[in-house]
């Protein structure tokens, strides 16, 4: 037997779990993945790079997105059902991939859920807070995330003195969406967003809805050496291994996918953002009170 330790950064207090010799959780349960759409992939895949061995099962509420247009008690809400049907799945921890979802849900989620909660928020704000030299830091975001300051107040628990620019790109979030990430009309929003923060002196720059890493060549691209970028989706997977204790690193986990759309449109635009993964992604609908799996019509 073993114990995974209290992280309170996390509002995680532990739990007694088994381990196999390697130290590794001795589970077969998934660790779930969500976001309103395709953005949350840039998370499933960095934390499928760091630890092949583990089950993932990514939730994407399609039929709702764009979820930075909603009201913060919308998306509280609507992530609250994913959140029971992960739970259903017997998840052994959640994973926010949304900035809005996370700054609408992550508090009400931690108190309700029995697995671990873990936001993107939290971890990108300490890595822009640590790398920043000048503590300027820009915030790029959907509009809910840039209307609720959970950037912001975060940024500024790990450095009080630190001046943080928050700027919100909606046009990038439908075009990553629509898998347009590697387009000429791309780059000239990307410009954009870059223009105005790059006004007020930041070296620092936290891509802050999980959509845009899909663009992240064209990010450092316009960015070069003027600032570092902060990805806080990579952050988020990296500390999965600090909630739940050593993960499994040798290839053989599993991926399964879930949209509240249409399945089909979901596996294509996965395959443009997502290509050397095949996507067969089952729909949800609303029923009896909860998600159930049914075959597309």
């Amino acid at each position: 037997m073993g114990q995974v330790g209290s992280q309170d950064a996390f509002g995680y207090t532990g739990t007694t779990v088994l381990r196999n010799s390697k130290g590794v959780l001795a589970t077969s349960q998934p660790i779930a993945i969500f976001d309103s759409g395709e953005g949350g992939l840039t998370v499933l895949k960095r934390a499928v790079a760091l630890y092949p061995g583990e089950d993932f099962i990514y939730g994407a509420d399609s039929v709702h997105f764009p979820y930075g247009s909603r009201s913060l008690e919308d998306v509280q809400r609507l992530f609250l059902r994913f959140l029971d049907f992960f739970l259903a799945e017997q998840v052994k921890a959640v994973v926010i991939a949304c900035n809005t979802a996370t700054a609408a849900a992550l508090d009400v989620a931690r108190r309700m859920s029995p697995v671990p909660v873990i936001g993107v928020v939290e971890p990108g704000a300490r890595k822009a807070a640590a790398l920043s030299r000048n503590g300027h830091i820009a915030v790029l975001s959907t509009y809910a995330t840039y209307k609720s300051g959970v950037y912001l107040r975060a940024i500024t628990d790990s450095n009080q003195a630190a001046h943080v620019v928050q700027h919100p790109c909606p046009a990038l979030v439908t075009m990553a969406e629509a898998g347009a990430t590697d387009t000429e009309q791309a780059r000239m929003a990307v410009r954009a967003c870059l223009t105005t923060v790059f006004a007020c002196g930041v070296d620092t720059v936290v891509l802050g809805c999980t959509h845009f890493p899909h663009m992240e060549r064209i990010f450092y691209e316009e960015i070069a050496n003027r600032a570092q970028i902060v990805d806080p989706g990579y952050e988020t997977a990296k500390q999965l291994a600090d909630v739940l204790g050593p993960l499994n690193r040798e290839p053989g986990g599993t991926l399964r996918f879930y949209t509240t759309g249409l399945p089909a449109e979901f596996n294509r635009i996965s395959a443009i953002l997502w290509p050397e993964t095949p996507v067969q992604a089952t729909p949800l609908i609303w029923q009896g009170g909860g998600y159930q799996t049914t075959r597309e019509s």
